[in-house]
């Protein structure tokens, strides 16, 4: 529903505003020519994500083995277009393990968090404290989701799940919270946060590959849009769950 928004509003202000998405001028190509650059460049590429999912969708693979298989696959590629030497490779290599290591101690230090908190019993004085004040169903979960929207805007996706977790599924079971639902909106809220200013770390992604004169007035200002349109998602989903366990129930 998201995406249909957020493609529904890029058409809508094209359309409007067409000096917003500028014609390019399109080479005319016959033949072979017509299919070459699809042939060569996207279908391999495609290839790989195959490979991928559909070893996790077989059951040929956990998501883990299916990772090595796509740099398996990549490698594979690589070599049929003669850029694999070993320059690339050490290069990748380097890159792969600054980035592997960075994330490992991101894990490893919310990890150690949750398990202070689980062992000190810290995690139970939490729900019991919240609980303690009388607060309504509606106001404890408005409560997590506004505190996972804050948390998007400083902190990665994987240590807001190793940090909140443990916390708020106590409070989810207690409440007898839909786990799907839950789910979903958690998922929302986590996104909503990368997208909000100052900080939100998909502005900075954005801005780190905009050319030099997209400046971050710019960027705050194209993401408005979005943002209303992942609040208003997030606010329909609240007052109608069963448009997200619809599905899942079809499927159970």
């Amino acid at each position: 529903m998201l995406s249909i928004a957020f493609i529904a509003y890029i058409v809508v202000r094209v359309l409007l505003n067409p000096k917003l998405a500028p014609a390019t001028a399109v080479e005319e190509r016959h033949g072979w020519a017509k299919y070459e650059l699809l042939v060569l460049y996207v279908i391999p590429l495609i290839s790989i994500f195959v490979v991928v999912i559909g070893a996790m969708s077989g059951g040929i693979a956990t998501p883990t083995e299916s990772a090595a298989l796509g740099a398996l696959a990549t490698m594979g590629l690589a070599a049929v277009y003669r850029v694999l030497t070993v320059k690339a490779l050490v290069t990748a290599l380097k890159g792969t393990v600054s980035i592997s290591a960075m994330i490992l101690f991101i894990i490893l230090g919310a990890t150690t968090f949750s398990q202070i908190l689980s062992f000190s019993g810290a995690t139970d004085g939490i729900v019991s404290g919240i609980f303690s004040h009388g607060l309504s169903p509606a106001m404890i979960l408005a409560g997590m989701l506004l505190l996972l929207i804050f948390l998007g805007i400083f902190v990665d996706q994987v240590s807001m799940m190793l940090i909140t977790l443990p916390i708020f599924m106590p409070v989810v079971q207690r409440l007898d919270i839909d786990l799907v639902w839950f789910g979903v909106l958690y998922l929302i809220c986590m996104q909503l946060g990368l997208l909000l200013p100052p900080h939100g770390m998909l502005l900075m992604t954005m801005k780190g590959v905009a050319p030099p004169q997209v400046t971050m007035a710019h960027i705050f200002q194209a993401v408005v849009p979005y943002i209303i349109m992942s609040v208003l998602l997030l606010l329909l989903l609240i007052v109608f769950p069963s448009i997200t366990t619809w599905l899942p129930g079809l499927i159970g």
